[in-house]
């Protein structure tokens, strides 16, 4: 007899859509983690750097020197991290702008996923520190969606491959386990099943596998070589009983 669907095919083909599944759930997780971190990240630089200008900008402000809010504004080192920056009155009324890397397109899907761009508000207080004290102004830091993006591709990109490999490393690993725990004492006991010749069928004894005497297949092996015991033991019963009390032919002679 030969199977037409190998079991070691059908266990691969199941272990291999579980393991996709499950590192493609871990891969997506993590790629929301780090592109979070990055944005912290990106955060917390942008609020270092309006720290830095914070009170300068104050005094100008306070002064009504627009020039000089302008120049503060200006000396701002973006490092690649900031796009614009804003000083917004507490109206909403947005009083100056400074842009320093011209905006590059960002697919809209990857902005609504991932929020950008990221951006922070930091309230500009008077430097005379009343008792109870409210923001004159707020400056606003924009970071450069577009190099977020390129970090979310390039993220992307090396998840995909590790997505790959670990699928494959995975697959492999479980499947080679499997066949050797299970699969192949399973098929060394169907090979020698089938070829049993037919006069020693009766009583045959299975092989305990030596790794398999307290599971399942042990089990299997024990209750077939014990119905075979109990079968050959019937079977030489009704021999020695027909020997013993041979049926007369009461056809042909007078019982």
């Amino acid at each position: 007899m030969r199977v037409s669907r190998s079991l070691t095919i059908k266990q691969m083909a199941m272990v291999a859509a579980v393991v996709l599944v499950f590192v493609f759930i871990f891969c997506t997780v993590l790629l929301f983690h780090l592109v979070q971190q990055n944005r912290y990240n990106t955060a917390t630089q942008l609020e270092s750097i309006a720290r830095s200008v914070r009170e300068p900008l104050s005094s100008a402000i306070l002064k009504g020197d627009i020039p000089e809010a302008e120049a503060i504004l200006a000396s701002i080192k973006p490092a690649g991290v900031v796009s614009r920056a804003d000083v917004v009155l507490p109206n909403q009324f947005q009083a100056l702008r400074k842009s320093f890397i011209p905006e590059r397109p960002v697919p809209v899907m990857v902005t609504r996923l991932f929020e950008l761009p990221v951006q922070i508000s930091l309230g500009v207080y008077s430097l005379e520190r009343p008792a109870n004290p409210q923001p004159i102004a707020y400056l606003v830091l924009q970071a450069d969606s577009f190099r977020m993006y390129k970090f979310v591709m390039s993220t992307l990109s090396t998840l995909v491959t590790i997505y790959l490999l670990l699928s494959l490393i995975l697959t492999v690993a479980i499947s080679w386990c499997i066949n050797r725990l299970i699969l192949h004492p399973l098929r060394n006991i169907a090979r020698e099943l089938n070829a049993i010749p037919a006069q020693e069928l009766v009583g045959h004894q299975l092989a305990l596998p030596r790794l398999h005497q307290d599971d399942e297949i042990g089990m299997l092996v024990r209750s077939y070589n014990l119905n075979q015991q109990l079968l050959q033991r019937h079977y030489e019963e009704q021999n020695e009983n027909a020997m013993r009390f041979p049926v007369s032919d009461c056809r042909t002679k007078p019982c």
